[in-house]
């Protein structure tokens, strides 16, 4: 693997575990500099954080609920303070509980939308003055989005937002930062908590929809998803911006 990344600084949240976890470690084989964050127990971050330590790059780890709004302005700050800059942002961690509309809750859907879109942004916001020289933010949306599968409500809205603002962000930090800005949607990820949390119904329900997934009959890995989100972050791709790119194996074409 090239150092394509070499001494870029990179906040991957959410990245103790699951797909946070495998985008941190590929930006590290590429060169990149980590900022781990976590929600809740250090000890999973800690972790990665050592991982990334032993391929030679440096890490550190910062607590970042979704749910607080003093979470970006912390994150940034102990970025800042190790690192002097930010060049790349994924927005990984997401809440992905959520309820039949009949039982959808104010608490809920907070929570949800906290996480999933206020934190994206009020990051990316905080960031802004520490920008280096081709920042590269990228999203992590879903194809809940998009195919309107129950017991999404606040998720499916939570991302389709996220897809809307990426938009936006292109537009307005295009020129003055020299940023692009892009989604990802995967679908169902083979993680720990996938595997474990997922109603063995729904589970059920997944390992027939996966047979008829175009790229093969699987669901995915999550290095499936790191290595996208690792060349959305390279001077490669650099001409795509405001970009839902397919990150679910054709299960979604759009």
């Amino acid at each position: 693997m090239t150092q394509s990344l070499l001494d870029k600084v990179a906040i991957v949240t959410g990245s103790s575990r699951g797909l946070g976890q495998g985008i941190a470690l590929e930006l590290a084989h590429r060169g990149a500099n980590l900022v781990i964050t976590y929600n809740s127990g250090s000890e999973d971050a800690d972790r990665v954080a050592s991982d990334i330590e032993k391929l030679g790059r440096q890490a550190i780890v910062v607590k970042g609920r979704g749910t607080d709004r003093n979470a970006p302005a912390e994150i940034v700050a102990a970025a800042v303070k190790k690192f002097g800059k930010i060049d790349i942002i994924v927005n990984n961690a997401g809440a992905g509980d959520d309820a039949l509309l009949t039982d959808l809750t104010h608490e809920l859907w907070d929570k949800i939308l906290d996480t999933n879109l206020r934190m994206p942004t009020f990051l990316l916001k905080e960031a802004l003055p520490h920008l280096g020289q081709a920042p590269r933010i990228v999203n992590i949306s879903s194809v809940a989005a998009r195919v309107g599968s129950a017991y999404m409500t606040a998720y499916a809205a939570s991302k389709a937002a996220l897809e809307g603002a990426t938009r936006v962000w292109a537009s307005e930090l295009g020129h003055k930062y020299n940023a692009t800005v892009n989604c990802v949607n995967p679908g169902p990820i083979a993680t720990d908590m996938w595997l474990r949390d997922t109603d063995p119904e729904v589970l059920a329900l997944w390992d027939e929809k996966q047979k008829e997934t175009p790229a093969a009959p699987r669901i995915a890995q999550v290095d499936d998803i790191a290595q996208i989100v690792a060349f959305l972050c390279e001077e490669q791709s650099r001409w795509s911006t405001g970009s839902v790119v397919n990150a679910n194996g054709g299960m979604l074409f759009v």
